[in-house]
Formats: C-alpha cells, sequence, structure tokens
C-alpha cells in the first residue's frame, strides 16, 4: 500500500456487475471498490487462452492501485508474484491500464480508494482458469472465500491532524522497502489493532505505521458480501516512486 493524499509517500473478487452509466447509479451508504463482471473489468480484459498458449501455468500475481471515484486506477508496479509468472504479470500490469473498477463509496459518494488484489492462473485437467481476488491472504484463497479486505479510502472531512511525521531514514531519496503488518478493522472500519510481521531493518516504518493507520479511514472488510470485523495482511510499500 503506498497512498498518494497523505503524508507518508506518494500515489488498494470477482464480484457484481460494473455499472453502465456511473452517473445513474444508486449509490449506498458505503462500499469498496470492486472488481466488477462486466466487459471492461480486469476479470475479462485478460486473455487467459492466450496466456496459456504462451506456456502460463499455475500461478498468481498480487498487485495493488490507486482507484480514482470515476472507477479509473492509477498506475503503479507493485507487484509480488510466485515463480515463473512473468507472462501473468505483464498481462496484469498492461490490462490495468485499461480497465474500469467499481468505485469505491462513503456517504453515498464515490471515493478514492487503495486496491489489493490477486490474480490467480491455474491449470485444470489440460484447461486455464483465472480468479481474481479483492484481498491478498492466501489462507483466504486457499479456502475460496468471499472475502473483500478493507480498503484505505479517501474521506474529504477528515484534515488528519496530529498526523505522526514519517521518520527520517524513510523518505530519503534511496530509502525502500516494504512492511506487512496484520490490521484489525470493525465492521464500522474503524482500526483495532495493528501488528507488525515484518519490516527493513533501520527505517523504524513498524512503529511508525502502528501510530499512523489508526488515523486512516478504511472501508470495513466483507464477508459474502456483509461488513464484519476483519483482520488481514496489509502490505506497505515505502520510498522510491515506482512507476509503469
Amino acid at each position: 500500500m503506498r497512498p498518494s493524499r497523505f503524508a507518508f509517500a506518494a500515489a488498494l473478487a470477482v464480484c457484481s456487475a460494473f455499472p453502465a452509466d456511473l452517473s445513474a447509479e444508486n449509490l449506498p451508504e458505503r462500499r469498496p471498490a470492486l472488481i466488477g463482471s462486466g466487459p471492461g473489468s480486469l476479470v475479462n480484459l485478460i486473455d487467459t487462452q492466450a496466456l496459456f498458449q504462451k506456456g502460463q501455468r499455475d500461478a498468481w500475481v498480487m498487485f495493488e492501485c490507486a482507484i480514482l471515484g470515476d472507477g479509473i486506477p492509477r498506475p503503479t508496479d507493485f507487484f509480488t508474484a510466485s515463480p515463473d509468472s512473468d507472462l501473468l504479470k505483464n498481462e496484469v500490469r498492461r490490462r490495468l491500464r485499461q480497465t474500469r473498477f467499481i468505485p469505491a463509496v462513503y456517504n453515498h459518494k464515490r471515493t478514492w480508494s487503495w486496491f489489493s488484489g490477486t490474480v490467480v492462473f491455474v491449470v485444470v485437467k489440460g484447461q486455464p482458469h483465472l480468479r481474481i481476488y479483492a484481498h491478498q491472504d492466501l489462507d483466504e484463497i486457499k479456502r475460496g472465500t468471499d472475502f473483500v479486505a478493507p480498503q484505505l479510502i479517501d474521506v474529504p472531512t477528515n484534515y488528519y491532524l496530529n498526523f505522526p511525521k514519517t521518520p527520517t531514514a524513510a523518505v530519503r531519496d534511496d530509502a525502500a522497502g516494504v512492511v506487512k503488518v496484520r490490521h484489525s478493522v470493525d465492521a464500522n472500519g474503524k482500526t483495532t489493532n495493528v501488528e507488525v510481521i515484518s519490516e527493513p531493518a533501520g527505517y523504524q516504518m513498524g512503529d511508525y505505521l502502528k501510530k499512523a493507520i489508526p488515523h486512516l479511514d478504511f472501508t470495513p472488510g466483507y464477508r459474502n458480501g456483509r461488513p464484519t470485523a476483519t483482520t488481514y495482511t496489509l502490505t506497505w510499500w515505502f520510498g522510491r516512486t515506482v512507476g509503469w
């Protein structure tokens, strides 16, 4: 995760169909960003058969991107992938430039969000299959659960007063790294706990995130379409800006 609108770096599923006209959509009180299932959705843009014919076999790719209020993703190159997944990763990178997401909603208004997803490609009985999840939790993927991870969102009325300052070492030009935390939120999206799993030595980013994350706004986790208290793995990228 590398949100763009805050002080700590530059700028998170196969779900219901993408509305044909966003302006005509009856917006709920809140909603996470979703991949959707329309012709312009990521799951339908990825050419599964072409990947298979080129030699792609079982693989997964985790990706992250900002999604604007109109559903257009902002470019990123934040990928984590299994071995021998280059064909799939390149296809995901290319298609993210073309797709439209269902944008997140807060207080009946579309809003910016940070989407973390996983694309899984498997070959079963000689046939390729593709599935996209709105989270990066391998245990959830193995269980095949209907789960959407909490997403960082922009709430315009939150001015982030007294926000902790990013450690100096983490903002130097030559600094870059990834921090993984177990992030717990309640059914309203409020942070209840942050536990550091791993972090690069020397940057103090783990302690920083334990202070910073509770100031931020998230959608709750969703299970079977319902908001629920959730603990999930959050990946936080910091340092050098990475582009396409």
